[in-house]
């Protein structure tokens, strides 16, 4: 379950600290024109930094946004100061390699979504991983592309390293919600999926309120076989397992 999103620095950066300007952001995204546009489809689109098919998750940036809604992307940006003869600036990082190479192309498509609004005005730059993540890590890039893999099937693996504040300094956002916390902390506690679920429910709402972070899209993952081959599975960490393949004898 590898996802994409966008990370959005506003403690080194004031129009970002501005809540209308990161949900105008959230609010002109087009995933599904990312989708198609930039992979060919073999993507899908992501409403939560808690991956499709994970138990609690929730579509909460689509519930409160929807898709490349322009008109509530200007409404948002009008209401924080911004219009066509005072455009927002932003700075759109990502690294050319790391990823593979449809990252210049991911940025572009955003680039050219934001800009719809007549009101944003996006300069793209890049560098390379090392320097990416030393320059995430320090606050020094304005809004940035990160991929995230899981290190244990849970939505606390997707949830905990970006939204936490003790845990998310990696991130370089400076994302701090003392609800937010409590919530994780409680969550984590817990052994009941229902009340867990209830819990990163409200994460997720908050996330989608507050958007430091924007999910963009999901891996998917396409495995071909002939029909004479048996035994192929698919785990749900999207690991294919080789040791439970036969091929069936004629």
């Amino acid at each position: 379950m590898n996802i994409r999103q966008l990370l959005q620095k506003s403690k080194n950066f004031p129009n970002l600290a501005i809540l209308k300007v990161r949900q105008a952001l959230a609010a002109a995204i087009d995933r599904r024109e990312i989708s198609n546009k930039v992979f060919k489809g073999t993507v899908e689109p992501l409403y939560s930094l808690i991956p499709n098919g994970m138990w609690s998750h929730i579509d909460a940036f689509k519930e409160k946004y929807g898709d490349g809604n322009i008109d509530l992307a200007k409404k948002s940006l009008k209401e924080a100061g911004y219009d066509e003869n005072n455009p927002l600036m932003i700075q759109l990082w990502y690294t050319p390699t790391h990823y593979g190479d449809t990252e210049a192309d991911l940025a572009q498509v955003l680039k050219e979504q934001w800009e719809r609004t007549g009101v944003i005005k996006v300069d793209i730059k890049s560098a390379e991983w090392g320097t990416y993540v030393d320059y995430a890590r320090k606050g020094q890039m304005q809004v940035y592309l990160l991929g995230w893999y899981p290190d244990y099937l849970d939505p606390d693996d997707y949830t905990t390293p970006f939204l936490k504040s003790t845990a998310n300094s990696w991130a370089g956002t400076g994302y701090a919600n003392p609800t937010v916390d409590e919530l994780l902390t409680k969550a984590q506690s817990l052994t009941d999926q229902n009340e867990r679920t209830k819990l990163y429910e409200q994460v997720q709402k908050i996330l989608a309120e507050e958007a430091p972070y924007i999910p963009l899209i999901q891996g998917k993952l396409f495995v071909v076989a002939s029909s004479d081959v048996k035994g192929v599975t698919i785990d749900p960490d999207m690991i294919f397992k080789y040791s439970t393949i036969y091929k069936e004898k004629s």
